[in-house]
């Protein structure tokens, strides 16, 4: 059995390396990414068939919320200082209650050694990050113009991670913890700013101009990233399906921002005056699980899910 794991990993890993191969391509990663999920799907359900004295697969679905905070490892910016006249505030970046993206995808364990169990969960995920950037000048005319700009940032990735998960006890309802290995592949990503000019002078205040900026970003970030995470949860064994509830923590392990592309993007350098930082993403992810237990048919030779096996078998009485 553990050759048959060992066969998936290999098909993710070719199918990244034709994802890089078509970047460009947003429309055939997508027609890609469900036939990769298919494959792996009946991979899974093929290294299960007929093995009547291994342990039970768990296959299912997952999904959940998500909490981005960036960790910043440098930080850019478009302007400087030229006199007392200007001042350039630091970028604020929001916490991480206020940037909740989303993420589904399959789940896919095999209880390889007891309560010891190794998954593979593809999914799909979007993220967001936000800041706050704020620029002044002092006029001739003794008042003072403010540029206040609010940043938002959504992120798409195609991931698989790799969970290694241990489940305490036996009884139906049991707690895990897991270490998760991850490799994202990106989809897509945007950036919008909005920006207000503020005059102020003295005690009074107006605004004299609103934008609002949106456009493709993804040129700004890598392609790849890699995270290291650990999670806890509690599984509930219904018999028929098992509910989990988890959360994770993980942890960009590279600097995802293109420091190439860093002042390529025209409209925002030119617009907004504003230029990606380099970032870590520190994550946090709450996930409710639905898993079927795969049983070994042996008179058939082959898979059918605990449910549809007590279906079939109240109707044959």
């Amino acid at each position: 059995m553990q050759k048959y794991f060992l066969l998936i990993i290999t098909h993710y890993v070719k199918i990244f390396f034709v994802f890089d191969y078509m970047n460009t391509h947003n429309t055939m990663k997508k027609h890609l990414l469900l036939m990769t999920l298919a494959v792996g799907f009946f991979h899974f359900a093929y290294a299960a068939r007929g093995d009547k004295n291994k342990p039970t697969w768990l296959v299912g679905f997952y999904g959940g919320v998500n909490f981005t905070q960036p960790s910043v490892l440098n930080t850019f910016s478009v302007t400087n200082h030229l006199g007392p006249t200007a001042s350039i505030a630091p970028k604020d970046y929001s916490s991480s209650l206020s940037n909740m993206g989303h993420q589904f995808g399959f789940a896919m364990f095999y209880p390889a050694f007891g309560n010891l169990h190794l998954g593979l969960l593809p999914s799909y995920n979007t993220y967001q990050y936000s800041y706050n950037g704020e620029q002044s000048w002092n006029e001739e005319t003794g008042a003072t113009l403010n540029k206040e700009t609010d940043h938002t940032q959504k992120l798409r990735y195609f991931e698989i991670p790799l969970s290694i998960r241990y489940y305490v006890g036996t009884a139906n309802f049991k707690p895990y913890v897991e270490g998760i290995v991850t490799y994202g592949m990106m989809h897509t990503a945007d950036k919008t700013a909005n920006t207000n000019f503020i005059r102020i002078n003295g005690s009074s205040s107006s605004t004299v101009q609103r934008t609002s900026l949106k456009s493709d970003y993804s040129d700004s970030y890598i392609t790849s990233q890699f995270k290291l995470g650990f999670g806890t949860g509690i599984s509930y064994d219904l018999n028929q399906i098992i509910l989990m509830l988890g959360a994770s923590y993980n942890i960009n392990i590279n600097n995802v921002t293109n420091e190439k592309n860093r002042y390529a993007n025209d409209l925002f350098v030119g617009s907004s005056y504003d230029v990606q930082d380099d970032l870590n993403l520190h994550t946090l992810k709450i996930n409710l699980s639905v898993i079927f237990p795969i049983s070994k048919i042996t008179k058939r030779s082959e898979v059918e899910c605990n449910y549809f096996k007590q279906q079939r078998e109240k109707r044959r009485r």
